[in-house]
């Protein structure tokens, strides 16, 4: 009876310490996803700050300026935590009504944040590149994000907004960060005539574009529809 009890106690402690990294199989690991209402709401509203703010003045720290770029910087700084250094780097931040997160360099994938691969997470996925600290909007929305819906009443403050243009030089993806009550905000772009800029403005208005393919509606091809971060989701 004793070696039964030990033996199942044994097998009970194995099962524990191989328990799957990765329980709901969306490729990231267990350890770095956002598990309570209110970290999930704070990072939303930490993440879409940001990215609005960049609108009024953005960041010196924000380097790489273009759609993806505006999505990637306003992640990574929603994750680390918040002090006096990090609060200097920006020129304009409206006060953020929602408790600090700080979790960045994450558990297990440090820096590299986004996915880039499919399947469900290994311990190697940073090291074989499948995990990395830059990704494209196509990359994001494929491996980062779930899509919760093609209409703006399935989306809330922190959503993306995905478009594709086959044609388009550059990226044929394009992204958007939702900020809520009918608003978006997002970086148009470089070209070869000058490095783009960040815009706001709401989603009426984007509905007037005189490009069709640029409206956020159900019937447009070219809008891939709403989608959320996996950490999150």
């Amino acid at each position: 009876m004793v070696k039964k009890l030990i033996l199942i106690i044994f097998l009970l402690a194995f099962a524990n310490a191989y328990t799957p990294l990765d329980a709901d199989a969306d490729g990231y690991p267990d350890v770095v996803e956002l598990n309570t209402s209110q970290e999930r709401e704070s990072f939303l509203e930490w993440f879409a700050t940001i990215a609005e703010a960049q609108y009024t003045a953005p960041s010196p720290e924000w380097k790489y300026r273009d759609c993806s770029g505006l999505i990637r910087f306003a992640y990574v700084q929603a994750l680390k935590h918040k002090d006096g250094a990090w609060f200097s780097q920006f020129p304009y931040l409206p006060r953020v009504r929602a408790f600090p997160i700080g979790n960045y360099p994450m558990p297990i994938i440090s820096r590299s944040v986004f996915r880039v691969s499919k399947g469900s997470f290994q311990l190697d996925d940073v090291s074989k590149g499948k995990m990395v600290g830059v990704a494209n909007a196509y990359e994001l929305m494929t491996y980062s994000t779930t899509k919760v819906g093609l209409r703006e009443s399935q989306a809330q403050r922190g959503d993306l907004l995905f478009f594709i243009h086959p044609l388009a030089e550059g990226s044929s993806y394009h992204s958007m960060v939702y900020l809520g009550d009918g608003r978006v905000v997002y970086h148009t772009g470089a070209d070869l005539q000058d490095d783009g800029e960040v815009r706001l403005l709401s989603l009426e208005t984007l509905r007037k574009h005189p490009d069709p393919s640029w409206h956020p509606d159900p019937s447009n091809p070219n809008f891939l529809g709403f989608y959320r971060w996996k950490i999150v989701d």
